[in-house]
């Protein structure tokens, strides 16, 4: 199925395990409750946020000092302190890291595979056949055949 692919399936190869690393450290990082973590509202005020779970009030830091009456927190549901505050930036990052190497890999794997029947299909168009790959012409191997057999007898 990848023949005739040539370097696409290198550099998609290369794009995706650069997404799989990025997804690995991703899993690795605090960040992560941002995907998995339970959300909750709290609000905010000189870069803390308070928030409640279950009866308990739980604060989380957030860059700045502004205030807000709606923030949202995400956080392990067995651990509300290690609770972080959303942040749209840090989401676009992961985001961009993971789906954009993986878009690319696509495409390029993609343009690689096809490449193969294009240059067939231009070739065809032109009327020629591809002198490369086909073997040697047939008037030359008879030729080197007959010297070669010559040369035999003669010895």
């Amino acid at each position: 199925m990848l023949d005739g692919a040539g370097w696409s399936v290198g550099l998609a190869a290369a794009l995706f395990a650069f997404a799989l690393l990025f997804l690995a450290l991703d899993f690795q990082s605090p960040q992560i409750v941002l995907w998995t973590g339970q959300r909750a509202v709290g609000t905010e005020q000189n870069g803390l946020v308070t928030f409640y779970w279950k009866h308990h009030a739980y604060t989380a830091t957030t860059p700045g000092t502004g205030s807000a009456k709606a923030v949202s927190v995400y956080f392990p549901p067995g651990n509300p302190d290690a609770a972080v505050a959303e942040s749209i930036p840090d989401r676009l990052t992961a985001v961009a890291l993971f789906a954009v190497p993986v878009a690319a890999g696509v495409v390029v794997l993609a343009v690689g595979l096809t490449r193969k029947r294009r240059w067939a299909r231009r070739l065809d168009r032109k009327g020629a056949t591809s002198a490369f790959g086909a073997g040697l012409d047939e008037d030359f191997v008879a030729r080197r055949l007959q010297e070669r057999r010559g040369s035999q007898d003669r010895q």
